[in-house]
């Protein structure tokens, strides 16, 4: 499973927007932006055996929201599908609350997107 399918399978009904890959054009004031970068590693032969995929997932809240079970069930499932468990970093400002999740996962190389 790639791992937008992954991400998106985690997080999709957590809150009334979508989690949506790298941009959400919604109207929806609480939802999840996800976005990662992937480096090769495992070198042998050459050439990399796998990709190390660094995932950021954001969290979009109103400011009158208590997120604090929201969060904590974010990192839980970003770890029940393969992820590692997530750092998070508070980035909220005069618009909203804005948390970011950074966690990592490793994909073989004929398996990346």
């Amino acid at each position: 499973m790639s791992i937008n399918s992954r991400i998106k399978t985690a997080l999709d009904s957590l809150t009334n927007g979508p989690a949506a890959a790298d941009t959400y054009k919604g109207r929806e004031a609480e939802y999840i932006v996800f976005n990662y970068s992937m480096i090769p590693a495992d070198f042998g032969d050459d050439d990399a055996g796998h990709y190390l995929a660094l995932v950021q997932v954001h969290l979009y809240a109103p400011h009158e929201k208590n997120t604090v079970k929201l969060r904590r069930e974010i990192s839980r499932r970003l770890v029940s599908v393969g992820f590692t468990r997530p750092s998070i970093t508070p980035a909220s400002d005069e618009r909203g609350q804005h948390y970011v999740f950074e966690c990592e996962s490793a994909e073989a190389v004929e398996e990346a997107e």
